[in-house]
């Protein structure tokens, strides 16, 4: 059955790892605001590696929580190092030297040779789930389900209880620990509702990112989700039923012959239906004109 409201999908075999979307979205929404150093509400994460908090993934499996050793710490640079000699000058680092951050093992992936090197860029952000865990274990209803499909934190009722915190299996709820408030996501609302497409979706260069109602039958992501059915959710063992969806990275060009893909990877990330996926994509790209390549080309007509 189709759903009504808006989504994102994101095509995996594009994505150049660019961080224009993650850049943009922390100027607009995260780096001004008191308490949100740490806060990347979308980030475009190297996959295999560690992510952003720091092994979330693994965490979520042991029941862990982030905390703040697995963020960015707050720094600033000693630009007073600096003068106008022209003389040679230190190098000028963070104070204090991060142990870790966003991207600290970017583009690093796994194997050691062109024949077993292997990794896909992964943007990650509020999944803005249909079940969403933090809108069901919110006591005071400031996490709610807009009919769009956003879900959005309402701080004038919210009691920092932190449950909302703690129940996200994607980890994408950042704690503002100066306001005893969770940050989130809201898949740019305010804008939307002015007719305009999240950011993340305006600035990416690579045609990875589309947006658009489910609804309706000339929209890229009801092309991909519904007729095509080859955007699939991020942790489908979560069930959460998110909207933000990604078609698989299952079209790397092989290696003297040999494919490089991590089997079992992919299906934990993305299930079984990977493989299903990258069958309708291999065989639309041996037709002349094929409808679904022609919208992942940003083609609509």
């Amino acid at each position: 059955m189709s759903r009504k409201g808006y989504a994102i999908v994101a095509d995996l075999n594009k994505c150049l790892g660019c961080q224009a979307c993650a850049v943009e979205c922390k100027i607009w929404w995260a780096s001004k605001q008191q308490g949100l150093h740490h806060a990347w509400w979308i980030i475009t994460e190297t996959r295999p590696g560690t992510g952003y908090p720091k092994k979330w993934v693994e965490n979520v499996k042991k029941g862990l929580l982030p905390d703040m050793n697995d963020y960015e710490p707050k720094f600033e640079f000693r630009y007073n190092l600096t003068d106008h000699s022209g003389n040679d000058l230190p190098r000028i680092f963070p104070d204090p030297m991060p142990k870790y951050g966003p991207n600290w093992d970017f583009d690093k992936g796994v194997g050691q040779t062109p024949e077993n090197a292997w990794y896909f860029y992964l943007p990650i952000q509020c999944m803005q789930c249909d079940d969403a865990p933090c809108v069901e274990v919110c006591p005071a209803h400031a996490m709610y389900k807009t009919d769009k499909g956003m879900v959005i934190h309402d701080p004038t009722v919210c009691i920092g209880c932190k449950s909302c915190f703690h129940s996200c299996p994607y980890r994408r709820i950042f704690w503002n620990n100066e306001l005893n408030q969770p940050a989130k996501c809201i898949m740019c609302e305010p804008l939307v509702e002015k007719g305009e497409a999240p950011l993340c979706v305006r600035v990416c260069g690579g045609n990875v990112r589309f947006f658009g109602d489910l609804e309706d039958p000339n929209s890229a992501v009801h092309v991909f989700a519904e007729e095509y059915n080859v955007a699939l959710p991020l942790f489908p063992q979560y069930k959460t039923n998110p909207r933000v969806l990604y078609i698989p990275p299952v079209l790397n060009p092989p290696v003297n012959g040999k494919e490089r893909y991590d089997k079992p990877y992919l299906e934990e990330f993305f299930g079984k239906d990977v493989w299903r996926v990258k069958d309708i994509l291999e065989k639309e790209r041996k037709k002349r004109n094929s409808k679904l390549i022609r919208y992942l080309g940003g083609n609509y007509s």
